[in-house]
């Protein structure tokens, strides 16, 4: 399984490749992280992902 991380993590495509990656059976998602919204949780930013990832 290879891990990953995403760099600007606050903008639509980054959310739809978050959910992608939720849910591709080789890809651990690992981190998230965005200049403009550091210190948010991840829930914070994408709210539809709320229970999806142990991130929010």
């Amino acid at each position: 399984m290879i891990q990953v991380g995403i760099i600007g993590g606050a903008g639509y495509t980054a959310g739809e490749l978050i959910r992608i990656l939720l849910r591709h059976p080789g890809a651990r998602l690992a981190w998230v992280h965005s200049r403009s919204q550091a210190g948010e949780p991840l829930a914070a930013v994408h709210q539809d992902l709320v229970g999806e990832t142990e991130l929010c």
